[in-house]
């Protein structure tokens, strides 16, 4: 059994991807569309999140992990990632070393957040309850124009999920054209199913990072 706990407050809701980035894929070159971008960036972030399923952005977590005695295992999964700092491991309450800390954080696999034994110890985790309380996730890209650590394909995703809805305005999104009553007819986009809303290239992009996928 393992739980993942969040350890503090969740971290602000922001834009995912830059701004000046969406504004340069639209060729727009002034500010005077800035506060409606923000906005659609802001729900593009939202829909990737809720598409890909599971939190993303840098925070602090604790993994609960009970090994039954027929359930030694050669690494610990934790449930989030990429992870950027282990702060405490303990094993039935005692909590490791600091060169134990070291070694173990040295050797885990970061980007999927899977946790070896320390070198010189056992070869396995043994039966017992691990609580490990560590720092997981991506930083957004900041307002003073540094770019962040979100992966390349999400903030591209957030931007196409974006630069949608912008050229789609308030028309329907899912109208693909209309001709004039009593001439023409009106026809449909069909939506692809499973993509949570987003655009198909956007969801295509995002598909090694949902939750569930095999890390």
């Amino acid at each position: 059994m393992a739980i993942t706990i969040r350890v503090g407050a969740p971290p602000n809701q922001v834009p995912l991807a830059s701004l000046s980035d969406l504004k340069s894929d639209l060729k727009i070159t002034d500010d005077t569309q800035d506060a409606d971008l923000t906005r659609r960036l802001l729900e593009a972030s939202s829909a990737v999140l809720a598409y890909i399923g599971r939190p993303i952005l840098s925070s602090d977590w604790r993994d609960i992990m009970d090994l039954r005695q027929d359930q030694p295992r050669i690494s610990l999964v934790l449930g989030r990632y990429p992870v950027t700092a282990l702060k405490v491991v303990s094993i039935n309450s005692t909590a490791m070393g600091g060169d134990d800390l070291i070694n173990v954080f040295n050797a885990m696999d970061t980007s999927c957040g899977m946790l070896y034994p320390p070198d010189g110890g056992p070869a396995l985790w043994h039966p017992a309850r691990y609580v490990v309380t560590y720092t997981a996730g991506y930083s957004p890209p900041g307002s003073d124009g540094t770019g962040g650590t979100i992966p390349l394909e999400i903030q591209r995703a957030i931007r196409i999920t974006a630069a949608a809805s912008w050229h789609g305005g308030d028309r329907d999104p899912n109208l693909k054209s209309e001709s004039e009553q009593g001439v023409g007819s009106t026809s449909w986009v069909a939506t692809a199913s499973g993509t949570g809303g987003l655009p198909q290239d956007a969801a295509n992009l995002l598909a090694g990072y949902r939750s569930g996928g095999i890390r």
